[in-house]
């Protein structure tokens, strides 16, 4: 089976994608969009509704979905090599990823501890598409 998106999405969900991410940590670290889009939605936690800006939930399903676009659409030539560089830059990216989340969760605490777990939402995706798309140019140049 073939999961792969096709090839003509990669470009529009790149640019989605590495563009959305200054805008979300600008919106991580100055609270500016908090006013923005109020709506009345119901909170799970709570169990009742409650009033809250939804910018932040619309822009973090854009980085996610486009980022996952990005990261699995086909190349123009998708052969097996390119299938075994996709896998370890996967492997990588999680290893890299999860590696870091370890080593803070020993030494970042309290309400850091929260953006440590957003941060970690967002960088198995950045780190994946930069370790592929460098073994790509790698192997595009060899």
């Amino acid at each position: 089976m073939n999961y792969l998106f096709n090839n003509k999405w990669k470009r529009i969900s790149g640019w989605i994608f590495y563009l959305t991410i200054p805008v979300g940590m600008y919106l991580l670290f100055t609270d500016s969009f908090e006013g923005l889009l109020k709506i009345h939605v119901f909170s799970l936690l709570d169990f009742r509704w409650i009033e809250n800006g939804f910018v932040e939930e619309i822009l973090t399903f854009v980085i996610i979905v486009s980022g996952i676009i990005h990261s699995f659409c086909k190349e123009k030539i998708e052969d097996e090599l390119i299938s075994k560089i996709r896998i370890d830059s996967l492997v990588l990216s999680l290893y890299i990823n999860y590696g870091v989340l370890v080593l803070f969760n020993f030494f970042v605490y309290e309400l850091n501890y929260i953006y440590v777990m957003i941060f970690h939402l967002f960088t198995i995706l950045i780190l994946f598409n930069l370790i592929f798309r460098y073994k790509l140019n790698i192997h595009y140049k060899s």
